[in-house]
């Protein structure tokens, strides 16, 4: 896949994507850039993070769009929304039938905070957060411990 590109003015974003968006990237928005992570961050850092929600039997998750930072999944929180993890959900259900959606509507929701001078980003709270490594894919480049 080719890398992203962005113009001057434009927003990158990634919407677990599995790729991360270097620095360089970043800097040419004047804006930054934004992620969508299906997960409550700072729960379940990491690229299987509605596997790990399934597997470790979650009753809640949910997504949050947050501002892409040098450190994967850790900048400012955007917005962030909850949902519930079914007994009979498997990764693919909880993300087709809840978390796709839940993102989509948060990003939507967000690009309009952001044009109307509304986002209000909050710092992760470090002290809950989970790095879960990923199950069968190499680690990202600059993934954390």
């Amino acid at each position: 896949m080719p890398p992203a590109r962005a113009g001057r003015g434009r927003r990158p974003g990634a919407a677990h994507g599995h790729t991360f968006l270097g620095k360089g990237l970043r800097d040419r928005a004047r804006c930054g850039a934004i992620g969508y992570h299906p997960s409550l961050l700072p729960r379940h850092r990491g690229r299987d993070a509605v596997r790990w929600a399934v597997k470790m039997g979650d009753a809640v998750t949910g997504g949050t769009v947050y501002q892409l930072t040098d450190t994967p999944d850790a900048g400012p929180i955007l917005a962030q929304h909850w949902c519930w993890v079914y007994p009979s959900d498997t990764p693919k259900t909880l993300w087709r039938d809840r978390l796709a959606p839940l993102g989509l509507d948060l990003l939507r929701a967000v690009l309009l905070d952001l044009g109307a001078g509304r986002l209000r980003p909050v710092a992760q709270d470090e002290r809950a957060a989970t790095w879960e490594p990923a199950f069968s894919r190499p680690p990202l480049a600059s993934q954390a411990p």
